[in-house]
């Protein structure tokens, strides 16, 4: 008689299981699936891998899911071996607009006080400080103003970009969930 050629049902149910929830691949060698929070049935498993960039790109640190906060250690990798922050085409042209903004302005303000000052001091050395003064002095205090407050609005955005990066290169390992 031919060799019986049937699997056997427990193979076959333990491997076609144990799939990867975020890329739908089984275990591989060196890349094991983890269960790193409550979920059950075929939400249970996760490359380690996977799961990093998941929360890297979520900036999360629970399971979208269950909600159960991953047991987890974090290191920053050293500045030198930082990667660039990936960023749409929209992202990377508002900061440099941003960036090319601000030297622009800085370079205003800066020019502005140079010469109301250096007319200033003219105008005391002649013993005539008339009307015109205070007008630029109010045009400058009203520029400087609003100049500080979109300062203010721009580094928060900067930060955020700061934040996002350090987030971005930081080394994550999730641990499995203890049952």
């Amino acid at each position: 008689p031919p060799p019986d050629r049937s699997y056997s049902t427990v193979s076959l149910t333990s491997s076609a299981g144990d799939l990867c929830r975020i890329c739908h691949c089984e275990a591989e060698v060196g890349a094991p699936l983890i269960s790193p929070c409550v979920c059950a049935g075929s939400l249970k498993y996760v490359h380690q891998r996977c799961l990093q960039q998941w929360i890297k790109s979520a900036d999360t640190k629970s399971c979208e899911l269950c909600k159960f906060d991953f047991q987890m250690t974090t290191k920053i990798k050293p500045f030198r071996k930082w990667q660039k922050l990936e960023m749409t085409t929209v992202e990377r042209r508002k900061v440099l607009c941003s960036v090319t903004f601000h030297v622009i302005a800085i370079t205003c303000v800066i020019w502005s006080l140079y010469v109301l000052i250096d007319r200033t001091t003219e105008e005391i050395k002649a013993g005539i400080l008339e009307w015109p003064f205070w007008t630029k002095l109010i045009v400058v205090a009203i520029g400087f103003t609003g100049g500080l407050v979109f300062m203010y609005v721009q580094c928060k955005m900067y930060m955020q970009l700061c934040r996002r990066w350090k987030a971005y290169n930081r080394v994550i390992f999730i641990q499995n969930c203890p049952e």
